[in-house]
């Protein structure tokens, strides 16, 4: 019973963090490129690279800490079906390059972001 109490802490930490990322982004940044998900799916990338290889190389924690981090926190904060949706609707509005872009820009950073997440948990010298 308390992996599912931690699961839906996590969850619901990454959900209100993920949330509070869009409404910041979109004032800071605006709203015409879905700016806030490619925000929490660059940055989740790196949280899970980085907290993983701590977990799994670095640190011998309790396996629940992984499911708080992974499963949890990044389940709730990163968000594929937000991604999808506003890539299509980006191309039903004609906006070609921006829905290029979004993908490319989501895709590439995420996997850079959780390699660099990874490079530099496994150069910490713990």
């Amino acid at each position: 019973m308390d992996k599912y109490l931690v699961l839906a802490f996590g969850g619901a930490v990454g959900t209100i963090s993920r949330y509070l990322v869009g409404v910041y982004s979109a004032k800071l940044l605006g709203t015409n490129f879905p700016y806030g998900t490619l925000i929490v799916n660059v940055l989740g990338s790196f949280i899970i690279g980085f907290f993983m290889i701590i977990f799994l190389e670095k640190l011998s924690l309790d396996p629940i800490w992984r499911l708080f981090v992974a499963v949890g926190f990044c389940g709730g904060f990163t968000t594929m079906s937000s991604f999808s949706f506003e890539t299509l609707m980006l191309l039903s509005d004609g906006e070609y390059l921006k829905a290029f872009l979004n993908v490319f820009l989501n895709v590439f950073l995420s996997l850079g972001s959780a390699f660099l997440g990874i490079v530099l948990a496994r150069s910490l010298g713990v």
